[in-house]
């Protein structure tokens, strides 16, 4: 018995379009629809046609009047993308379930009617369970079938240099050795640990050439150490636990998106299926893809060995500053701005060649390769450690290695956070000011101070021949300028060295 033919609107034919140009096969959207392959291919053939009438009709669309619960409103569309960013279908019966919960929990009456439920999906633009627009789940399958189906359809678009990946790790940045064994294996979902804990987002283009500036994200708003601090070396966000959250991404993406606007430039972005990464609407620059659910211990770059390097260059300098302190007989004491210019620095160091074999080692060839090789070429900090004078286990610097291997960097959204976030109720400062007291402020060295520094180094480098003349004539050009301000100033007040360095 013949099944009755299936009709697809405008909107779902445009819709299947875009599926297939975000890399999906015809077989799958024609067995997810059940119907049969030709009618998707000549949805394919025309879409041409289809899009055009879409566009139309979209514009001649008569402009759908606010909601009177914009509140609610606002709180079910952001739980609502959250859910979807989790590849969870949502129905009609489940959005006016949540609404209704929503609406008592702002104290209003729970008379969400599926006629309210209806108008919401038409505001948004929400058909079949998902926001238009909405890249659908990566076909089920093995990290071989997306690379070798879904990739080649990507990676013909964009060279090497447009290609990016981005993912976030969780670091405890107070952490001295001799803590190891008390923080290894923790999440740090909350508590004391918390407050020693930093969130950082990397993102790197494929061949390396562009290590993207940092996104930190700490539990204090305002660290008493940022004060006489004018300028960071990275992004800095924050929030009570210290996590990325949906709001912090879509944000640094749509500041990256207008910052390749304004160079029309395009590139393509590669991120993982995480409550905080949603599908982020409206993009003109960055073409976002998600990989698949569950694969990105063997798909993502990042997670190959780009963050390990990263975290293993921090340490080094942590434990260098513990023996120059040991040396000096005082106590280490990190800061936030501390292990923000550790992690700066730390990322610096991360080659290129380590970044390029990462890429490799997930299985993204670079255009002119055919061989895959290691994941990671730089030293591990167990090897590293056998450099220091005085022996230490090498099974020691494992654990330190791995200690913050698996923090939790992101959750579920609650509906109280939801609901704080919908309302504008930014009291973070208040509330996370009070867990850094342990951060001290730090008064910038003066004009005098910065100028004997700088007579000593080259007083060392003069007499031990442990620099370049290279080098050596950039630090002499230095001391130079220092005593020229200083001399300058004849007597004045002293300047802060942060105001100096602004003027040259």
């Amino acid at each position: 018995m013949a099944s009755s033919r299936k009709t697809f609107t405008i909107e779902e034919k445009s819709h299947i379009i875009w599926r297939i140009e975000n890399g999906e096969a015809n077989r799958d959207i024609a067995k997810e629809l059940g119907v049969g392959h030709s009618t998707i291919s000549v949805i394919w053939k025309n879409r041409d046609k289809i899009k055009q009438s879409f566009e139309t009709s979209s514009m001649k669309s008569k402009k759908l009047r606010p909601s009177q619960n914009n509140d609610v409103d606002q709180a079910l569309l952001k739980w609502f993308k959250i859910q979807r960013a989790n590849n969870i279908p949502i129905s009609g019966p489940i959005l006016q379930s949540k609404a209704n919960d929503l609406a008592e929990k702002l104290g209003r009456p729970r008379d969400i009617t599926s006629a309210w439920i209806q108008r919401f999906r038409q505001r948004h633009a929400i058909t079949s369970g998902r926001i238009s627009g909405e890249a659908a789940a990566v076909p089920t399958g093995i990290p071989e079938d997306w690379l070798n189906n879904v990739w080649p359809k990507l990676r013909d678009i964009y060279p090497d240099e447009k290609i990016y990946n981005a993912d976030e790790t969780g670091i405890f940045f107070k952490l001295t050795p001799e803590k190891t064994l008390r923080f290894k294996g923790e999440k740090c979902t909350g508590g004391k640990l918390s407050k020693d804990r930093l969130t950082v987002l990397v993102a790197v283009n494929m061949d390396g050439s562009d290590k993207r500036k940092l996104m930190v994200i700490g539990k204090s708003a305002k660290p008493r150490c940022f004060k006489n601090v004018n300028l960071l070396p990275v992004t800095y966000e924050s929030n009570k636990r210290a996590w990325m959250t949906s709001e912090l991404f879509a944000s640094w993406l749509r500041k990256w998106d207008n910052e390749l606007k304004l160079k029309n430039d395009k590139i393509l972005l590669m991120v993982d299926n995480c409550p905080a990464h949603p599908h982020v609407e409206n993009l003109t620059s960055i073409k976002l893809v998600f990989l698949p659910p569950n694969t990105t211990s063997v798909l993502q770059p990042l997670d190959q060995g780009v963050i390990r390097s990263l975290k293993v260059n921090y340490r080094k300098r942590l434990i260098l500053q513990i023996i120059q302190d040991l040396d000096e007989g005082c106590e280490t004491k990190v800061s936030v701005l501390d292990a923000i210019t550790m992690l700066e620095r730390a990322w610096n160091e991360v080659t290129s060649i380590t970044v390029k074999n990462c890429f490799r080692h997930a299985g993204f060839l670079m255009q002119s390769d055919n061989i895959i090789e290691s994941a990671c070429t730089e030293e591990s900090l167990q090897e590293w450690g056998r450099s220091l004078a005085q022996p230490v286990s090498q099974d020691f610097f494992e654990e330190y290695e791995e200690v913050d291997k698996d923090l939790e960097t992101t959750a579920a959204v609650s509906d109280e956070e939801l609901l704080t976030s919908t309302l504008r109720e930014e009291d973070d400062v208040t509330n996370t000011e009070k867990d850094n007291d342990n951060d001290e402020e730090i008064n910038p060295p003066t004009l005098t101070e910065a100028c004997k520094a700088i007579k000593t180094i080259c007083q060392f480098l003069s007499v031990t021949n442990t620099a370049d003349e290279a080098t050596k004539n950039v630090l002499f050009n230095l001391e130079k300028q220092f005593q020229t301000s200083y001399y300058n100033s004849k007597c004045k007040k002293q300047t802060k060295i942060t105001d100096f360095l602004k003027k040259t």
